[in-house]
């Protein structure tokens, strides 16, 4: 039972972001700012929380690696 509020709570709260996107649009924001904005949160929101739950599991950042993300950022 809890999956499924879980499920229905992050459901609402994506049929609320979009209409507040819908609403900022409306009133003359632009996309692409609007779009910057939310990039922008979503890192300051998820950075910590990566942080915090995997400092113990610390990756070696080989040339691969960086190779693997240049590509993965270039083709998305």
């Amino acid at each position: 039972m809890k999956v499924v509020i879980v499920l229905l709570v992050v459901q609402a709260a994506l049929a609320g972001v979009i209409v507040f996107y819908k609403l900022a649009v409306v009133e003359g924001m632009s996309m692409r700012v609007l779009i910057a904005y939310r990039f922008i949160f979503a890192t300051a929101c998820v950075t910590p929380l990566a942080f915090i739950f995997e400092r113990e599991s610390k990756a070696n950042l080989t040339w691969k690696v960086v190779f693997q993300g240049v590509l993965s950022g270039l083709f998305g």
